[in-house]
């Protein structure tokens, strides 16, 4: 060990209380001090992923990494899960922020810590980063969420744009009702185990239900989310996000809306590390956060905030491929968000093609019929991830089903930042019918890359609390929102700008067949909008781009993913199909394994009727015990109502320890 790191003592289920009586499970690494009463801030991640198994590894790696660079490290199970105590009723519950809360003070008040506390943690750990610091503890000095949202309806697995998500809903969903049907850990719960596991099994409800309740915005979506109250957050933030991850406009709405010290990173990643996740530049993340905690937690004049408020990689056309390694184009700076340089660029829609220039002509319009199983070029999720959750290919295929319209190719580059827009007059013969908008840029030889792309359910076109249904004969000015981008369109090459119906099976259709129509022209001037930047920003700080020096710990292995699309003539469906799944051999041989298989099936004929189904395993050999944990999640729809079937099996020592299944019938409403 290099002299400059710390030793590192482990100290596994320390006890934490929470403030109605629950018993907190948390893994502490504290560095060993160098001189007496040397004491060290505290950095806490709070997610509901099994600090004791699942992931014991990563936890080792990263909290040891801290610990040896002089700060405690705290991974905590939040209540309900892995060995904590409580019931996990849903996610982001109030209990669990206060829990959060207490967490922060309890750390801050041990002898070994000087007061300070900072929060971090990826998805469900920058989530709850982000909502404990909405309570404002006393002793929690800064936060490091990284792809995570600032408003649950709008930005998370549930609902984009008032549509009921299918892929990343179906994953998250069943794959949870496993993970917390796992038990505690027995070496923790003592003679009671059994007794304490099948309790929490008896009362812990599948969370999907109640989401596929929720399908407007309502109270139950702003508990937890930031928006639209941003100065909640007094506490420093470094925003870290990927321009293909799932969460990555709430990255740059808090750099434009909240009021505490903040710097933002934004790479090409998808929901994968950076230092190690795809697209590449990679850097060592680690590294950038300990500088920033380093600064608010011990005081260090380090520059850190000195630098520019928000890097960014400006992406360039690269030939488009579902899991690319790297892609062209550059890290760039500005000193602020957004910049004062931008100015917005309007290019209108005419005859297929777009246009800077206005168009006088009367009013036209193009039409295009409902094709429930279209978009498979896309990637699988509205953000990409681990295999099999891959990015787009080449979009022509899609874009012969489509409206298309398109720019000249460009003279000179033009770069794009932040939230493009698309203001569309849009008439359906349906009540309810989608509309999905993609920017893409055209290569010279023809092919399509992705570079934004955005959807709205049109009957949330003036409120996703209060959604309209559609009359028929009624032409509607509608603001679609497209996903974050900095981006670089290179000279040659032209904008697209595809408008469908559909994004199977990223989003679930719309029950109704229909006939769609877009108006285009004097008096529906339907056009494109994007933030484009003149001149130059500031340098970007360099980074390191090494491996974070990371502990070898366990063994990790896995069968090959699996990411298919059959279309079935016949019956005129197109099915999605994917799988993954992981073995964990810990230290002392606990071995857990993990599978998810997802089927997923839209109908051409009939967009009311679409299926998906998921089945996730979870195995668990520890001390002489083997638990299974068999879950399957199915939904079908009708156009008038979800039809959801859950079913769950616990098995120990390969005999029946515990049985449920949930069925109901959730009515649509206007989606």
């Amino acid at each position: 060990m290099p002299p400059s790191l710390y030793p590192v003592q482990t100290h596994y289920n320390v006890r934490i209380p929470a403030r109605d009586g629950v018993e907190l499970s948390a893994n502490l690494w504290l560095p060993v001090p160098r001189h007496p009463g040397e004491t060290f801030p505290a950095v806490v991640e709070m997610i509901p992923y099994r600090k004791d198994d699942y992931r014991y590894l990563a936890d080792h790696q990263r909290m040891t990494y801290l610990a040896q660079r002089g700060f405690a490290g705290c991974r905590l199970d939040i209540r309900g899960t892995g060995s904590s105590q409580g019931l996990a009723r849903d996610e982001y519950t109030p209990e669990e922020t206060w829990d959060g809360y207490d967490a922060v003070e309890w750390l801050a008040a041990q002898p070994w810590c000087n007061g300070n506390v900072g929060m971090w943690g990826k998805s469900y750990g920058g989530f709850t980063a982000i909502q404990v610091a909405m309570l404002q503890p006393p002793h929690l000095k800064a936060i490091v969420p990284m792809y995570a949202t600032d408003d649950r309806y709008t930005d998370d697995v549930h609902y984009l744009g008032g549509c009921m998500v299918a892929s990343e809903f179906a994953q998250y969903a069943v794959s949870q009702i496993g993970m917390n049907a796992m038990p505690p850990k027995v070496d923790y719960a003592g003679p009671q185990w059994a007794t304490q596991w099948k309790q929490r099994l008896e009362q812990t409800t599948p969370w999907l239900i109640t989401w596929l309740k929720q399908q407007t915005d309502s109270a139950y979506w702003r508990s937890g989310s930031l928006a639209p109250h941003y100065d909640r957050i007094q506490c420093a933030m470094y925003l870290i996000g990927g321009w293909h991850d799932g969460y990555t406009d709430p990255v740059l709405r808090m750099m434009e809306k909240c009021t505490a010290p903040r710097k933002a990173l934004l790479g090409n990643w998808t929901h994968t590390l950076p230092h190690s996740g795809y697209p590449g530049p990679n850097l060592d993340w680690m590294h950038e956060m300990v500088r920033f905690f380093d600064h608010w937690l011990n005081g260090a004049e380090n520059g850190v905030m000195d630098e520019p408020a928000l890097t960014y990689y400006r992406r360039e056309y690269t030939d488009p491929e579902p899991f690319p390694l790297e892609l062209n184009g550059a890290w760039v700076a500005e000193p602020e968000y957004p910049p004062t340089r931008t100015t917005k660029h309007e290019l209108y829609l005419g005859d297929k093609i777009l246009n800077s220039q206005f168009f006088i002509h009367p009013s036209q319009f193009d039409s295009y019929p409902h094709l429930p199983t279209h978009g498979t070029r896309g990637a699988l999720c509205w953000g990409g991830g681990s295999a099999p959750n891959g990015l787009a290919r080449d979009l022509r295929p899609d874009e012969a089903l489509a409206l298309t319209y398109t720019s000249d190719p460009l003279v000179e580059p033009l770069d794009v930042l932040g939230f493009p827009e698309a203001i569309l007059y849009l008439r359906s013969t349906a009540p309810v019918a989608h509309v999905v908008v993609r920017l893409n840029d055209v290569a010279p030889d023809g092919t399509v890359l992705a570079v934004s792309k955005g959807i709205l359910n049109l009957t949330h076109r003036n409120s996703h609390a209060h959604p309209e249904p559609l009359q028929p004969d009624e032409v509607y000015e509608v603001r679609v929102n497209l996903k974050a981008t900095g981006y670089r369109f290179l000279p040659g090459h032209r904008l697209r700008l595809s408008v469908a119906s559909a994004y199977w099976p990223v989003i679930w259709p719309s029950p109704y067949p229909a006939e769609n129509f877009l108006h285009r022209g004097a008096g529906t001037p339907s056009r494109l909008v994007l933030p484009t930047l003149s001149g130059h920003g500031s340098p970007p700080p360099a980074f390191k781009t090494s491996l974070p020096d990371l502990i070898d710990i366990g063994e990790e292995s896995g069968p090959p993913p699996v990411w298919q699309i059959i279309q079935d003539v016949i019956q005129q469906t197109v099915t999605v199909k994917a799988f993954s799944g992981d073995t964990s051999i810990l230290p002392d041989r606990t071995r857990i394994y993990t599978s998810e298989r997802l089927d997923m099936t839209a109908s051409e004929r009939d967009p009311a009727r679409a299926h998906l189904f998921n089945e996730v395993v979870y195995e668990l050999d520890e001390n002489g015990y083997q638990t299974r944990i068999h879950a399957t999640g199915s939904i079908r729809s009708t156009v008038t109502d979800f039809h959801v079937d859950v079913q769950l099996r616990v098995d120990l020592n390969g005999g029946l320890f515990f049985q449920k299944s949930w069925l109901e019938s959730i009515p649509r409403n206007l989606v």
